[in-house]
């Protein structure tokens, strides 16, 4: 199931699939309701680069803190928007297009099938990105 949802995620984000078709393909795999999958609540991010001597760890971030800061940013984006004149056309073309209600429906979906690694990057020996939802 994980590698499922991965392999989803993987399509979405190389823009071979739309978010809503990636959405209904998160919520068509079947679950077996004989065990009980507990709902995640954060995400995790954690990034090392040994070349450099580099270690980030951000702290778990709770899901409702980052749906927050989406409805924030894309308000005042909206806003900036439509009162200053210098902002690029694609910027403001983006603002336009993204609802914050699809990226609400996007972590909902990720918290409901309980924790797994979404992201493991290693770039040689040097180089590690792990993104978790915990």
């Amino acid at each position: 199931m994980k590698a499922e949802i991965n392999n989803i995620l993987e399509e979405l984000n190389s823009g071979k699939i739309s978010a809503n078709k990636a959405i209904n393909k998160i919520q068509s795999i079947n679950i077996s309701p004989n065990k009980r999958i507990p709902k995640t609540r954060k995400i995790k991010i954690h990034i090392v680069d040994k070349s450099e001597d580099t270690n980030i760890k951000i702290p778990a971030i709770p899901f409702w803190l980052i749906n927050f800061l989406i409805s924030l940013g894309l308000g005042l984006g909206s806003i900036a928007a439509r009162f200053v004149d210098d902002i690029d056309e694609d910027l403001k073309m983006i603002l336009e297009i993204i609802d914050s209600k699809d990226l609400k429906i996007i972590t909902n979906e990720l918290r409901k099938h309980g924790p797994f690694n979404m992201v493991e990057i290693k770039e040689g020996d040097n180089t590690e990105i792990n993104i978790r939802i915990l």
